[in-house]
């Protein structure tokens, strides 16, 4: 009593290292950029990454999303040119088309 599902997320991936999805605004922002979810909400975006994440998975991929979208994916500026995932990001792949039409002109 007294935290949020993310909080408690966290503890069951963190210190009990059972399966846990940890939706943070990173992890939301980064997922739909990527197509593997569709939603704003935390809760749907959790259940969506439950339902494609293998359990083993699913708490280092939380983190890895965490990571990425505080150094590379950031909400105010957005690093395509050195992201390893532009060209399966919705933002990274308008980059890549943009950065190919200037070249031709």
């Amino acid at each position: 009593p007294g935290i949020g599902r993310k909080t408690a997320n966290l503890v069951v991936g963190d210190v009990f290292h059972k399966p846990a999805v940890v939706c943070d605004t990173h992890c939301i922002r980064i997922t739909n950029l990527l197509g593997l979810t569709d939603s704003k909400d935390p809760l749907k975006v959790e259940n969506q990454l439950r339902a494609i994440l293998p359990p083993e998975e699913s708490n280092d991929f939380c983190h890895r999303c965490v990571m990425h979208g505080r150094v590379v994916c950031t909400a105010r500026k957005a690093l395509c040119e050195v992201c390893c995932l532009q060209d399966v990001c919705r933002t990274g792949k308008k980059t890549i088309k943009q950065e190919t039409l200037e070249e031709l002109v």
